[in-house]
């Protein structure tokens, strides 16, 4: 079962990524040996990065090796400078239970466009916000989008936060620093490659937040791609019954099957999720200073980051 999580159809990949980027199978193995080269040459690197991790660089970044080179980096640098996010692991008790509290899962079935869609919703077992710790929900939203970079065929997302169970308590233990933190994480490591973001079922008790406070901490790519709804049926309109959970009337499995499946998958990695915690940049070693960054700070020390 756990194997079924990640659709993945080789001939209908390399015909997407040929209506993307006009790029073949052997174009992209090409890139993906000049990255490799470049890898070896990075002495501060705390391992020979695997060809799936290759991969996503390349494809995260619409095929640009500057891009990836800085990407690649900071998949491993960030980990020093965000321990927080970076050092635990998926399988201890906290986590499990952290993926039975809050859903957040990849649909096994890919959106028309070769994209994944990641869905999230509250589990209303779990609605009361005594559990809610936003810093925890933090943790596992990087290790998805990890598991994501290095197991699935898709290069971009389409994101959908189901509001169903939301409380304002919810929104009283919100924190805008993890909120940030994340954001950070996906633009410069992921890339933000996030087709389209919907928030659906939103309370009305709730409209105030997602518009004042929520919204304007968004970074301009992802307000953009943000639809608001009441209700749902846009995601039928537009991905399929098929697709969707069955817990929001859709024909896919459910929430809780999917998220078993995707358990599977963490056990499945273990081993990798290991080795991810133990990885450290040897600072010593690196051939050229990071980039200046405004959002990292100079040299990458991210304590100088200004979240007020």
């Amino acid at each position: 079962m756990a194997n079924n999580l990640f659709e993945y159809d080789e001939s209908k990949f390399y015909q997407q990524l040929f209506k993307d980027f006009n790029k073949t199978k052997e174009d992209l193995n090409g890139f993906i040996n000049i990255m490799r080269k470049w890898a070896e040459t990075q002495k501060h690197f705390p391992e020979k990065p695997n060809v799936n991790l290759l991969r996503f660089v390349i494809l995260y970044n619409k095929f640009s090796i500057e891009a990836a080179k800085q990407k690649l980096d900071m998949f491993y640098t960030v980990r020093n400078l965000m321990p927080e996010f970076f050092q635990e692991n998926p399988l201890t008790e906290k986590m499990i239970l952290q993926r039975k509290i809050w859903y957040m899962v990849p649909l096994p079935k890919l959106a028309d466009d070769h994209v994944r869609i990641i869905y999230q919703k509250l589990n209303p077992k779990y609605a009361d916000p005594k559990y809610f710790i936003h810093e925890h929900m933090g943790v596992q939203f990087i290790q998805l989008l990890t598991l994501i970079a290095e197991n699935d065929s898709s290069y971009r997302m389409h994101y959908i936060f189901d509001c169903e169970c939301l409380k304002l308590g919810h929104a009283a233990k919100a924190s805008l620093m993890v909120l940030r933190k994340s954001q950070i994480v996906m633009e410069k490591v992921f890339s933000t490659r996030i087709a389209s973001l919907y928030a659906v079922n939103l309370p009305a008790y709730l409209e105030n937040f997602f518009n004042t406070v929520l919204k304007p901490t968004l970074i301009p790519k992802l307000r953009e791609r943000l639809q608001i709804h009441t209700g749902n049926e846009i995601l039928f309109e537009i991905f399929g019954k098929e697709r969707m959970p069955r817990d929001i009337g859709g024909e896919e499995k459910s929430l809780d099957e999917i998220n078993d499946m995707l358990d599977q998958q963490y056990e499945l990695h273990k081993d990798r999720f290991l080795e991810l915690e133990k990885l450290t940049v040897d600072e010593s070693l690196r051939p050229d200073k990071l980039q200046n960054d405004e959002i990292l700070g100079y040299y990458g020390n991210f304590r100088k980051v200004n979240f007020d």
